[in-house]
């Protein structure tokens, strides 16, 4: 279970106060950032929607990359509170936002606990990604994924989405560690403290970037009040 962060609402009770979206549009005005000036030869590195250190390679997305507002969203299958975000408020999120082309929400699969890296649950995360299938399956992992390992077995065993002598194969490959490794180096590198977190970014006219970080389990109406003031200041 993640540690609470949740430093940008005074209580889930009051939900979302003027001071707490005020907060959050001082820390994005700080963190601030023009990508056109950067090194041309590091930039070509970097993920074009993301910007370093995240680099070009094979990611859970959706939503338009036409999308002024980036999300990128770090989460564990075995946080509570990930799951929690999963089941209640991205699915509207997802509705109101991604779905028109509004917000490209990006995911990140990992942790700050190092052995998880070899978690099985990671692994077949990124085999569905590469069959194309993570968005289907993906509510399914955070179900199991505090689960004991013989659930995730017979969820495996049981799953129409997943062959199991190609999961068999994949599970074998070394560039399926290698992704699962690199998701977790990029945890370390962009400093995460906790799950989930989330790094909304946004792109302005004149090509600069702003962002600034959510952590912890937030409200909907927090989301939304948070990217509805960012639509409106594009």
């Amino acid at each position: 279970m993640a540690p609470n962060h949740n430093r940008y609402v005074e209580t889930r009770a009051r939900g979302v106060t003027a001071l707490a979206l005020a907060s959050f549009m001082i820390a994005l005005a700080a963190f601030a950032s023009r990508v056109a000036g950067a090194d041309a030869a590091v930039q070509d590195a970097f993920d074009p929607r993301l910007g370093g250190p995240l680099v070009r390679r094979e990611r859970a997305v959706l939503g338009s990359p036409e999308a002024r507002i980036v999300v990128l969203e770090l989460s564990s299958f075995k946080c509570t509170h990930c799951r929690a975000f999963h089941e209640t408020v991205f699915p509207k999120l997802r509705e109101k936002y991604v779905g028109p082309g509004k917000v490209q929400w990006v995911v990140i699969n990992a942790s700050n606990n190092p052995e998880d890296q070899s978690s099985q649950i990671f692994l077949i995360a990124r085999y569905a990604l590469r069959q194309g299938k993570y968005w289907d399956i993906v509510d399914g992992l955070f179900q199991v994924g505090l689960r004991p390992p013989d659930v995730l077995a017979d969820f495996v065993a049981k799953s129409p989405l997943i062959d199991r002598g190609d999961l068999e194969t994949h599970l074998r490959d070394p560039s399926v560690h290698a992704a699962v490794a690199a998701d977790f180096a990029e945890y370390v590198q962009l400093h995460i403290r906790g799950t989930p977190t989330f790094l909304v970014r946004r792109l302005d006219r004149n090509g600069v970037w702003a962002e600034t970080r959510l952590e912890d389990f937030q409200p909907l109406d927090f989301f939304e009040r948070v990217l509805d003031e960012l639509l409106k200041t594009q």
